[in-house]
């Protein structure tokens, strides 16, 4: 078999595996929850958006991926490794879901309970406090 002849083949095949480890479809920035002003927002419902995975308060260098998408709803899996500061912690894997609205609001979805957030503005944009 002549490699040209399977070139296509191979092209198909890693794009479609790309497709299923696609990103998460938001624009990065500092997330807040909805029905709370951007300025008054506890840490609890803050978050950042890199435009690959989140960070919290509580935790950060965190890894998320895409592991399902089924009626609008992302599955995802996170691995964070840090605490918020950055200083090491054991790295701890959570699963939750997201539902997109829009590229700036989502819909976060862990166990029965879920909380709409909405981007306050950019990567850093709570810093400020």
């Amino acid at each position: 078999m002549r490699l040209d002849s399977i070139a296509p083949t191979v092209l198909a095949l890693s794009l479609a595996s790309g497709a299923a480890a696609a990103s998460i479809p938001l624009r990065p920035g500092d997330y807040g929850a909805i029905g709370l002003a951007c300025d008054n927002q506890p840490n609890a419902t803050t978050m950042s958006f890199d435009g690959r995975s989140f960070s919290y308060a509580h935790a950060s260098k965190c890894t998320d991926t895409v592991t399902r998408r089924s009626a609008g709803t992302l599955t995802i899996a996170e691995t964070c490794r840090a605490a918020g500061d950055g200083s090491p912690a054991k790295a701890n894997t959570a699963t939750f879901g997201l539902r997109r609205q829009s590229a700036t609001r989502f819909v976060l979805i862990k166990g029965e309970s879920a909380t709409s957030f909405r981007r306050c503005g950019p990567p850093g944009y709570f810093n400020r406090h």
